[in-house]
């Protein structure tokens, strides 16, 4: 393995050691639209998987009211659909209920 490729690869672990709960793929990939992009947040369409025996409904309420994207309810979790950054998804990331934060992220447009 390069010294370039170890390094990243203790980036990720760096990553995955402070938001353990999230797809690291997915924070890499909003950072470097952030970057490459940075008059307008990504586009990202967020996955929240929730605990068994979480009231999903309430859990929506919550976020509808306090960020106010569009989202669908599952059996086990929520579809937001919306302009987000990093410090948003570390915010939600910090809900005990959630097991699993996953999504897409893409260029958000003008």
């Amino acid at each position: 393995m390069s010294q370039i490729e170890a390094r990243y690869n203790e980036f990720r672990n760096a990553i995955t050691q402070t938001l353990s709960n999230v797809d690291v793929d997915l924070l890499i990939k909003i950072m470097y639209l952030e970057r490459k992009l940075p008059d307008a947040p990504p586009m990202v369409e967020l996955h929240i998987e929730y605990n068994s025996g979480t009231n999903i409904e309430n859990k929506q309420e919550v976020i509808r009211a306090k960020y106010g994207f569009p989202m669908n309810a599952g059996e086990h979790g929520l579809t937001l659909v919306g302009q987000m950054a990093v410090p948003l998804i570390e915010e939600l990331s910090k809900d005990k209920d959630i097991k699993f934060i996953s999504g897409k992220a893409t260029p958000a447009s003008y």
